[in-house]
């Protein structure tokens, strides 16, 4: 909500005379004066009469390019208010020209209060939406930012904290193409930040600088690489998942998760630092967020080999907690947590799967067929209780009769005939005819039921498509 509604508007008179001070003709004091008066207006989260906006707007921005520190510095912090503002003022500003006078003022002023007020103001801009953030981010202000953060006078943590508060706003989302030096750089300046930052919100900046870089960069694995070879990087990352600070501790949640959506080598990596000793501990959490992003993590360990499945698993009471979270009374718990449990039984290697299986995955698959939370989880849930099937013939009839007796061959009807219960049975409404198929030949093929009356049946069906791959989400 705009931090400028609900208060007093400023007087439309005293407003009107102000701007005509502010205009270039008027003497270099009247306009120091009128910006300073804006300035502090502002600064009290008040809203200017709504016609005079955009005139203020311009005069505030023409100011920018006006051969005076002061009047720049009062310019610049007026329009960093203004930009805290309505999501149609921070969007004036941008079909202004503001983000390019704003760029100017940063590479040609002097005086680090004036540059330091023009990031402020860029940082604010970039965080209204992505359609700004893109704006801002096309000047090239990412790469200046980390020439800023290797300057002297930029490792003094006042002037280095709105820098990197300001490269966050930038980098939240990802950014799917960074010049790869770019990247080492910046990672080397937010890791030197992190090392000497104890807490506060510079660290928790830092972080989740980190953990947007790492954002999309599963598809080439490189910027994964570089956080990996940067001497002492994780384990400072990792050691916030210690962290008391919320904030700390979810953005290296989300950074190792990043890491682990990588490849196989890159996942074997970050578990060597012990994280799902870590998880185990954080997956229990009573902070909804920090739980789940612990299960999303855990899910994409268990999409990965069968190394990282049984290392998952060989975690002391890490089951028990996944197991138990399948019946949190969270939706998207439960959700996440079934991810787990699918992948691992997926790839779990046969000693694991059936220990997993007897323990309890079995009744999962039912209450996840039950509950059809999610269009992906459903496929990927009936590709895995295929593949339990085709794939494990020397426990192949334990597996059938397991499954007959804790309820799933009914479940499995209920697919098929597109009976089944779902609280989101909208968003996959154009794939049901893909899931009645998938149903229908389960339950022909492995237990001779037609679907068509439920009866059984001796006829054979040809093989269904391939059984999807493991993949990792992102």
């Amino acid at each position: 909500m705009s931090l400028l509604k609900k208060t007093p508007l400023f007087c439309v008179a005293e407003c009107s005379t102000f701007l005509d001070q502010l205009r270039h003709e008027r003497s270099r004091e009247s306009q120091i004066a009128a910006s300073l008066y804006f300035r502090k207006k502002l600064a009290a989260c008040q809203e200017p009469p709504y016609e005079l906006i955009e005139p203020i707007i311009c005069e505030l921005i023409d100011c920018l390019q006006r051969p005076s520190s002061e009047l720049q510095l009062n310019a610049a912090w007026a329009l960093t208010n203004l930009a805290c503002g309505s999501r149609q003022e921070t969007h004036r500003i941008i079909a202004s020209g503001g983000v390019s006078a704003l760029m100017r003022l940063l590479a040609a002023s002097v005086v680090s209060e004036v540059r330091n007020q023009a990031v402020w103001a860029l940082g604010n801009l970039a965080a209204d939406c992505s359609v700004c953030r893109e704006q801002v981010r096309s000047t090239g202000l990412l790469e200046l930012l980390v020439e800023m953060l290797e300057l002297p006078e930029y490792q003094d943590s006042d002037a280095r904290k709105i820098v990197i508060w300001c490269l966050a706003n930038l980098l939240r989302g990802g950014i799917n193409q960074l010049d790869l030096e770019c990247v080492s750089r910046l990672i080397s300046a937010l890791h030197s930040t992190i090392s000497l930052s104890v807490n506060g919100e510079i660290l928790c900046d830092s972080v989740w600088s980190i953990a947007y870089l790492m954002d999309h960069a599963a598809a080439d694995g490189e910027r994964i690489d570089l956080l990996l070879a940067q001497p002492g990087i994780v384990v400072s990352i990792v050691a916030l998942l210690k962290s008391d600070s919320v904030r700390a501790l979810t953005g290296a949640l989300r950074t190792v998760g990043n890491i682990i959506t990588g490849t196989d080598e890159q996942t074997t990596a970050i578990l060597d630092f012990g994280v799902l000793n870590d998880l185990k501990v954080l997956v229990d959490s009573d902070i909804h967020q920090v739980s789940r992003e612990c299960l999303w993590i855990l899910s994409n360990v268990a999409a990965g080999t069968a190394e990282h499945v049984t290392r998952l698993f060989s975690v002391e009471g890490l089951s028990d907690s996944v197991f138990r979270l399948c019946q949190d009374p969270s939706p998207r718990k439960r959700k996440e947590a079934y991810w787990v449990m699918v992948n691992a039984m997926m790839g779990a290697p046969a000693p694991l799967y059936d220990h997993l299986l007897s323990g309890g995955l079995a009744q999962i698959l039912v209450l996840l067929l039950r509950e059809n939370l999610d269009a992906a989880l459903l496929d990927r849930t009936l590709n895995t209780i295929r593949a339990a099937l085709e794939d494990r013939s020397p426990s192949r009839q334990y597996t059938i009769a397991l499954f007959r007796r804790v309820g799933l061959v009914e479940q499995l009807l209920k697919v098929a005939r597109g009976t089944m219960d779902s609280v989101n049975n909208s968003v996959h409404h154009a794939l049901m005819n893909t899931f009645l198929e998938q149903a229908s030949s389960i339950l022909r093929q492995h237990f001779g039921i037609s679907v068509d009356d439920g009866s059984q049946s001796n006829k054979k069906s040809s093989r269904d498509v391939s059984i999807q791959v493991r993949i990792k989400r992102s």
